[in-house]
């Protein structure tokens, strides 16, 4: 597993820029178990996603526990999205793996599963959700999928009649700012209503130009919904608190594996980077003193919810009202 323990740098941070704001219950929409034998590819993987072990669920409680101490944390619970994976026995122990009462979780789909294979996980493993992925997108230029690339209009009517939330990783440079993104959602959102889709990492929008951009034409509707995890630009946050209904939006944070490494997410031009303290030079012996991820999506968001003037009470839906709302909790 990713080292976790955390310094007095940390600690600091935690205790001054994100502690003092956090409420007391929250509900994380966005995380993520792997059982690593199930994923064909993995045997090979190393870098900042390190698969080397299992993440089971307890690894991915004693994350909250560690990030977020002394706090009730519960949340939604997906498989890791990945390309050569044998989803159905990822989906039974994913579906295993819930013990809490308060924990949902979220079936991952392709388009290849039929749909009489997914309606039976759908009745026997009783899902919250589904999580469709770009990288089982039925065409070549899988970074340019459309949404119904992934997840498929005959299982979207399967969500749509079981009331299932949708979280969608969206295709494209500019994720959910593309034309033909906000054209589909659009669609979607209306077509089929009893379905909830939240546009997961803030419409994959890393980076402020594009946030503001899928605000211009993004609509406001009962079944879509934002969630925060891993964005780290304030300029994102300070869009989408400023001018997004705060009702429709939800707390995530993309534990284990791609929130709990020391680094951040990073503009570069009109795109993001992952950036790590190996990639850093630093000159005259000054050591790198970079926190975890999850904690610079915190202090992002927050840094714009102060700026912002979003009151304590939204902060409360974020963190645990809205996706109680969205979860029936």
């Amino acid at each position: 597993m990713i080292e976790q323990k955390r310094n007095a740098d940390d600690i600091l941070i935690y205790n001054n820029e994100i502690r003092l704001y956090l409420p007391e219950k929250i509900f994380d929409a966005h995380t993520h178990l792997c059982k690593r034998e199930l994923h064909e590819y993995l045997s090979d993987a190393d870098g900042l996603y390190n698969f080397s072990n299992d993440v089971s669920m307890n690894e991915l409680e004693d994350s909250w526990t560690t990030f977020l101490p002394d706090l009730e944390v519960t949340g939604l619970i997906m498989g890791s999205p990945v390309d050569k994976c044998d989803l159905d026995a990822e989906n039974k122990f994913v579906a295993q793996s819930i013990t809490n009462e308060k924990n949902r979780f979220s079936l991952m789909i392709s388009p290849k599963m039929s749909l009489e294979n997914l309606e039976n996980d759908i009745d026997t493993l009783k899902p919250a959700g589904l999580k469709p992925y770009l990288l089982h997108a039925l065409v070549e230029d899988k970074q340019n999928a459309r949404i119904t690339d992934y997840i498929t209009e005959e299982q979207l009517n399967l969500a749509n009649e079981h009331g299932l939330s949708i979280t969608l990783h969206v295709s494209k440079p500019r994720g959910m700012a593309d034309p033909e993104n906000l054209e589909d959602i659009s669609r979607l959102i209306d077509q089929y209503p009893k379905a909830q889709f939240i546009l997961a990492h803030c419409g994959r929008n890393f980076i402020a130009p594009n946030m503001a951009a899928t605000l211009d034409a993004l609509p406001v509707a009962e079944n879509l919904w934002i969630d925060t995890s891993a964005v780290c630009d304030i300029g994102v946050f300070l869009e989408l608190f400023s001018r997004y209904d705060l009702s429709r939006i939800i707390y995530g944070s993309d534990l284990v594996d791609a929130s709990a490494f020391r680094g951040n997410y990073i503009r570069l031009g009109m795109s993001w980077h992952v950036v790590t303290p190996n990639l850093i030079e630093r000159d005259g012996g000054l050591e790198s003193r970079a926190t975890f991820a999850i904690y610079e999506n915190l202090r992002a968001l927050f840094h714009a919810a102060r700026f912002c003037n979003v009151r304590e009470d939204d902060i409360q839906n974020i963190f645990y009202n809205n996706a109680a709302k969205l979860f029936k909790l």
